[in-house]
This record gives structure tokens, sequence and C-alpha cells, in this order.
């Protein structure tokens, strides 16, 4: 078994959103929904690469404490470059950091329920995280997972 486990998910991370609360006209029950509109898809995109990466490099679920380390590289947007000749020249004044949403902290927490029943047994057993969004040189959006 390996102490460590590395895959990447290919696609746009989706946050875990807010969550929303009411209560059921006719039942009477709370119902809460989280507002984030690509979790699911997201999640199952990232549990199926997970699952396949457990496999493949003998990583057993784990009961004990991990630690997780997250890239998210997210596409530049075209108005970070140029126009006719310069359309593959980035403007000086394109931001170098991903300053903008999604909140940092509500992608890891999509990513580590993802990764429940797959890498961990529950997420409170990430006890160390390194997580940081950047822009990707190249046109791919992707997200870089390692699990110690």
């Amino acid at each position: 078994m390996s102490d460590s486990i590395r895959f990447e998910v290919p696609g746009k991370a989706s946050p875990s959103g807010s969550k929303k609360a009411f209560v059921h006209n006719r039942t009477g029950k709370v119902i809460v929904m989280d507002t984030a509109k690509n979790k699911d898809l997201w999640q199952n995109m990232v549990s199926l690469v997970a699952r396949k990466a457990v496999s493949e490099q003998s990583w057993p679920k784990q009961s004990q404490a991990v630690s997780l380390c997250v890239v998210f590289r997210f596409r530049r947007p075209k108005s970070h470059f140029g126009s006719g000749k310069n359309l593959n020249v980035m403007k000086d004044t394109s931001p170098p950091c991903h300053t903008q949403k999604p909140d940092l902290t509500k992608l890891v927490r999509c990513l580590e329920d993802a990764l429940t029943g797959i890498a961990w047994n529950d997420d409170c057993q990430v006890i160390e995280t390194n997580a940081c969004k950047e822009w990707g040189d190249e046109n791919i959006a992707l997200v870089k997972v390692r699990i110690e």
C-alpha cells in the first residue's frame, strides 16, 4: 500500500453552496437545500476519478488522520487577453492570482465531501489541508489532489 495517492480531476471545480432551509407546506418537515448549481455533477466526477485512483494506487479507505493537498486551476477568461493579433497575449492588467469566486473554503468542502467513503471514512479525518486557487497557463480547468 502506498503512503500517498495522487489524481487529477478535469473540469471546473464546483463549490459547496450556502444552505437554505425552509418548512415544507404540506408535510411540515424542514427541508435543507444546497444553493450550488453544479455541485452534484462535480462531486460525481471527483468520486469517479478518486475511485479509479484508489484502486490503481492501492490506497485503502483510511480510518486514520490524513493530509490533503489540492490545487484548483481555473481557465483564464477571454477578457484577460488582447484582441486581434494579440489574441493569445495576456494583458498587463490581468490579475496574477485567482481572487474571485468561488471561495477556496467552499471548494475544499465540496471536494472533501466527494471523497468521503472513498479516500477516508469521514472528512473529520483530514487534519491538515494545503489548498490554493490559480489561473492555468493552458486552456484547461482541473483539480490536482494529493492525499497522504
